[in-house]
């Protein structure tokens, strides 16, 4: 897997797990998952981006899938 498809993947993780576990409001903002995670649009009420997943969801999928495939 090439870094590009990894980040993008990650980016993507970064995204969805923070909005499927209540954006602001919900789990994701009241424990300690907080840390590291950005509000992108400040007129959103709900939109969230947690950095140290996006970093660590693509470090683990480029060492999964280069492990995977040799």
């Amino acid at each position: 897997m090439k870094w590009l498809t990894a980040l993008a993947l990650g980016a993507g993780l970064g995204f969805l797990l923070p909005m499927m576990l209540g954006g602001q409001g919900g789990a994701w903002m009241t424990n300690w998952t907080k840390w590291g995670t950005i509000h992108p649009l400040p007129g959103s009420p709900g939109l969230l981006f947690s950095v140290p997943l996006a970093l660590g969801a693509a470090l683990a999928f480029r060492l999964f899938f280069n492990w995977h495939s040799r």
